[in-house]
């Protein structure tokens, strides 16, 4: 039995509805089996196999976000670029 008809058939058992919309195409069988499976495990958010999370907020907002939870100096930023580049971190540094 495939990956996708196991799926299939733990959507139709637990929500009828849902498989319904997988049949007709409204929802996407990974999105309708990650649903089924978070309501069914009692979780906010399932990720199966093969998926990918889709919640970056992207670099601008996260370093914002840093900086308001961490409050820190340029210094540490610096040791910080330093840490993670040393090898490029003299040449870019101006």
């Amino acid at each position: 039995m495939k990956d996708k008809d196991i799926k299939l058939q733990e959507i139709k058992k637990h929500n009828p509805s849902l498989y319904d919309d997988v049949v007709s195409g409204k929802v996407g069988l990974q999105e309708a089996y990650n649903q089924t499976m978070g309501e069914l495990n009692k979780t906010s958010e399932y990720k199966g196999r093969g998926t990918k999370g889709r919640n970056k907020i992207g670099l601008s907002k996260e370093l914002d976000r840093i900086m308001k939870m961490y409050k820190p100096t340029i210094t540490d930023l610096l040791n910080e670029l330093k840490r993670l580049f040393p090898f490029t971190f003299n040449k870019h540094l101006k």
